[in-house]
């Protein structure tokens, strides 16, 4: 062999080992490249799951802010109903400087009503009407610009009112600032929620409704009567009369409770085309039920 030869032949080998040289560090380089590339991967964050191990640690609870004063309770939609044998009355609460009260009276049973509200005394809120002879009334209502609470009687068929303080003092009421306390001579009562409606009595008996639910006060506790969605209510005697809602009527159902068996609830009628989701208010007269709901003055007869 020449020595051309050998030279030529020891070039490739120096060329081939180069070759490979490169591709080596080429497949290295790479190979770093694709870890480093999974290593960045494999780094992102992921959510970590919890788990509890037999111990909870709390959450801490924040500071709660004072409470912002309650919103002042309306009754401005709460009704009276109430009969003497030669005059009937009914009413609509109102509101002090907010909503108007309105005192009718009806000579014919109900057929027709004439308004008597005593506007010239600057009425400003009705919380209670009850008729105490045939023909007279009286009211304990918020009068003034101050909202005084005034026990007011007509002796003139309602033309005219007049104070009677005397009255006051022995009068029961839903105060007219603060609709929790229910005022008996004597002494307040709190009543057995914040914002109850229709408070009637009746000699020891006290009756009236929060949210629906009617209590009656017969000692010295309230107790929940059984029937629910309660729109009025009355008192015959120590019993309570109910107008409520009932499946099994398609108006307002009407339900007997004595005071002394609050569980014991005895049908009474049915008024067919009211709705106890109106204001309603429910009286008697010589044995009769009378329901004013909406628009519409039911009567059930001889049921009472």
């Amino acid at each position: 062999m020449s020595r051309r030869s050998v030279k030529l032949t020891g070039a490739r080998w120096v060329a081939v080992a180069g070759v490979a040289a490169l591709t080596i560090i080429v497949v290295v380089l790479a190979s770093l490249a694709l870890q480093r590339s999974r290593g960045e991967t494999a780094a992102q964050p992921h959510p970590v799951p919890s788990f509890t191990l037999g111990v909870t640690t709390p959450t801490p609870t924040p500071t709660p802010e004072a409470p912002s004063p309650a919103p002042a309770a309306s009754r401005a939609d709460e009704r009276f109903l109430t009969t003497g044998s030669a005059v009937w009355w009914r009413g609509v609460a109102g509101q002090c400087g907010v909503t108007e009260p309105l005192i009718e009276k009806s000579d014919d049973g109900g057929a027709t009503w004439t308004d008597v509200t005593p506007r010239y005394l600057g009425i400003g809120q009705v919380l209670g009407l009850s008729a105490f002879t045939a023909a007279d009334a009286e009211m304990v209502a918020a009068v003034g610009p101050a909202c005084e609470v005034e026990a007011l009687r007509t002796y003139t068929d309602g033309q005219f009112w007049e104070p009677y303080p005397e009255v006051l003092a022995a009068s029961r009421y839903l105060d007219a600032a603060d609709p929790s306390v229910v005022v008996f001579p004597g002494e307040p009562v709190t009543a057995p929620c914040p914002v109850p409606t229709g408070l009637r009595t009746s000699g020891d008996t006290a009756a009236l409704i929060c949210d629906g639910i009617a209590w009656v006060r017969t000692g010295a506790e309230w107790t929940a009567l059984a029937p629910t969605g309660v729109a009025a209510l009355t008192l015959v005697g120590s019993d309570i009369l109910l107008a409520h809602a009932d499946a099994a009527c398609e108006g307002t159902a009407v339900s007997r409770v004595a005071a002394n068996d609050p569980a014991g609830v005895q049908p009474v009628g049915c008024a067919a085309g009211t709705d106890p989701v109106e204001s309603t208010a429910v009286s008697t007269s010589n044995g009769d039920v009378l329901l004013w709901s909406g628009d519409a003055l039911a009567v059930l007869g001889g049921v009472v």
